[in-house]
C-alpha cells in the first residue's frame, strides 16, 4: 500500500496530465463525428433539391394606368413646314475674282522681324549689334510689290545694304521706304495707289540669312516709326 501511494504521490502529476490529454482527445472526436454528421446532412438536402424540378416563376402583372394619363396623338402639325431655301451657286468666274480680291498682300501679314526702336538686335548677315528701323515681310522674289499707302514718289535709288529702295510719301507726311526692289516701274515725281506696281521682290544684301523678305522703314521728321502700327 505504501508503494502505491508512493507512486501516485510521486507520479501524479503525470497522471494527471495523461488524464487531461484523454478528456481532450475523447471531446475532439466527438466534435468530429457532429461534423461529419452535418455535413452528410447537408450533401443529402442538397441532392434532393437538385433532384427537384419545380421551378418558380413570377406571374404576370397588369398595370393598372388611368386612361386620363396616357398622351393622345397629335392629328396635326403644331407649326406649317417651311420651304427649304434655295442656294444659288455664284458663276466661277465671279468666284475667282471674289477670291482675287480677297488675296492677302505683303504688307498684311506679321512680319518676320519687327521694328526694334531703340532696342539693339543682332544682325545675322552683318554678324554685329544694331537697331532694325524697320520691319521685314515675306514676300518671295519676283512677286509684284504694291504700296502700303498712297502717295508721291520721291526718289527711286539703289543702295549697298538695301539693294533698290523706292521712298514714297503719303498725305500724312509719312515716307515710307521700300528697300530690296528689283525690276522698279515707278520714278521720282509719279503720283501711285495701292494698286500700283512699284517693282518686284528682289533681296535685301544687309539681310540675306532667312527667309525672302522686303523691309519697310516709316519715317517722319527725321524719326523711325513702327511699320506696323501704321498699317
Amino acid at each position: 500500500m505504501n508503494h502505491i501511494k508512493q507512486f501516485f504521490k510521486e507520479k501524479g502529476l503525470y497522471l494527471f496530465c495523461l488524464a487531461m490529454v484523454f478528456a481532450a482527445t475523447a471531446a475532439g472526436i466527438l466534435a468530429l463525428r457532429s461534423i461529419v454528421g452535418n455535413v452528410a446532412d447537408l450533401t443529402r438536402l442538397r441532392k434532393e433539391a437538385l433532384q427537384d424540378d419545380t421551378t418558380w416563376t413570377q406571374p404576370d402583372t397588369a398595370i393598372d394606368k388611368p386612361a386620363q394619363d396616357v398622351p393622345k396623338p397629335t392629328t396635326a402639325p403644331t407649326t406649317a413646314p417651311t420651304a427649304e431655301p434655295r442656294t444659288t451657286t455664284p458663276p466661277a468666274e465671279s468666284t475667282a475674282s471674289a477670291q482675287t480680291a480677297a488675296a492677302p498682300g505683303i504688307w498684311d501679314a506679321k512680319p518676320l522681324a519687327a521694328f526694334s526702336g531703340d532696342e539693339l538686335v543682332y544682325s545675322a548677315t552683318l554678324g554685329d549689334w544694331r537697331t532694325h528701323n524697320g520691319a521685314d515681310y515675306a514676300a518671295p522674289a519676283g512677286e509684284s510689290v504694291y504700296p502700303a499707302k498712297a502717295g508721291k514718289v520721291d526718289s527711286v535709288t539703289e543702295d549697298a545694304l538695301w539693294g533698290y529702295v523706292v521712298e514714297i510719301t503719303d498725305k500724312n507726311g509719312v515716307t515710307w521706304r521700300y528697300c530690296g526692289l528689283t525690276d522698279t516701274e515707278v520714278k521720282a515725281g509719279d503720283s501711285v495707289t495701292t494698286a500700283t506696281t512699284i517693282g518686284k521682290a528682289g533681296s535685301v544684301p544687309a539681310e540675306t540669312s532667312g527667309e525672302a523678305h522686303l523691309h519697310l522703314e516709316c519715317i517722319k521728321d527725321g524719326a523711325y516709326l513702327d511699320p506696323e502700327g501704321l498699317l
